[in-house]
């Protein structure tokens, strides 16, 4: 075979091959990435899923626990629409308190919000004391709310005259006094829960 013809052949023979060669390359590059990614997302869905169970756990206990407190499917729909509409409020409380110095200096003396919190979850647990609950639910919280987000806004105001300054410290000292009677509300339904406990317990 001349030497011309036997190169010509040799190096179709090897285009091809190294054609072959990048192509398996990509192919097994892709199956590499796509199971990577195929990992990740495995393992994702099961923290999620798992996520989710729970969360549907709690539920199905709380709705249990609501129907053994009397409560009818229609009552357990009205209760956790106000304990959302409560979670709410507490949530942008807190997130006010952390915009303000003079809000959180309130919190550190007061204790309202931390409170505001410890009955919520009491709440939760006790559905039959909801009802006792109602200016905690439905007038201190929404009304804290509405004092926080005055007191920030006036912060905010470059020039302070004196009638601006009189309204900080009074919606101030209404804050002050609103959150301290939040931490009392709750302090008396520690202490009922106390009394209960003395009643029930019987000393030889």
């Amino acid at each position: 075979m001349p030497v011309s013809l036997f190169m010509m052949n040799h190096g179709v023979s090897g285009g091809r091959w190294g054609f072959v060669t990048t192509i398996l390359g990509l192919i097994f590059v892709f199956l590499l990435i796509k199971l990577v990614f195929g990992i990740f997302f495995m393992s994702k869905n099961r923290r999620e899923e798992g996520g989710y169970k729970d969360k549907t756990m709690n539920l199905k206990d709380n709705i249990e626990r609501y129907h053994e407190a009397g409560l009818s499917d229609n009552d357990i729909k009205i209760f956790r629409e106000n304990l959302a509409e409560a979670k709410k409020n507490i949530e942008t409380w807190e997130n006010q308190l952390k915009k303000n110095d003079d809000l959180q200096v309130v919190e550190s003396v007061t204790g309202g919000l931390e409170a505001s919190k410890h009955t919520f979850k009491y709440i939760v647990q006790n559905p039959q004391e909801l009802t006792k609950q109602n200016e905690f639910l439905y007038k201190d919280l929404p009304n804290m709310v509405k004092l926080t987000e005055k007191y920030i806004e006036m912060k905010k105001q470059a020039v302070k005259t004196e009638e601006i300054q009189r309204d900080l410290d009074e919606t101030l000292l209404l804050i002050k006094t609103l959150s301290g009677n939040i931490s009392k509300n709750y302090h008396e339904i520690l202490m009922d829960d106390v009394n209960i406990i003395k009643h029930e317990v019987k000393f030889d």
